[in-house]
């Protein structure tokens, strides 16, 4: 299992990215679909620095999907109290 971690590329992010949007479909309010563009964004990070160790490229997609999560959580309250 390391050894399959040691060796991430493009197309495992990619794979990712694909089940998390396939998963949004089912309803996830928008979560899904900004953490998948993160595995794109981490992806494509890949593809540029082949040499980019895995622990960096999870470090890296966990801290930006909770960004990411956090910003469309604020997003969703800001248009939830210009509603009311």
């Amino acid at each position: 299992m390391i050894t399959y971690l040691q060796h991430l590329s493009l197309w495992d992010w990619l794979a990712l990215a694909t089940l998390l949007l396939i998963l949004e479909v089912f309803g996830a309010g928008g979560y899904l679909f900004w953490i998948g563009l993160v595995a794109v964004i981490v992806g494509a990070l890949t593809y540029l620095v082949p040499e980019l160790p895995w622990v960096w490229q999870f470090l890296l997609f966990g801290t930006l999907a909770m960004l990411s999560a956090l910003l469309w959580w604020r997003h969703q309250q800001r248009i939830g109290r210009a509603r009311n």
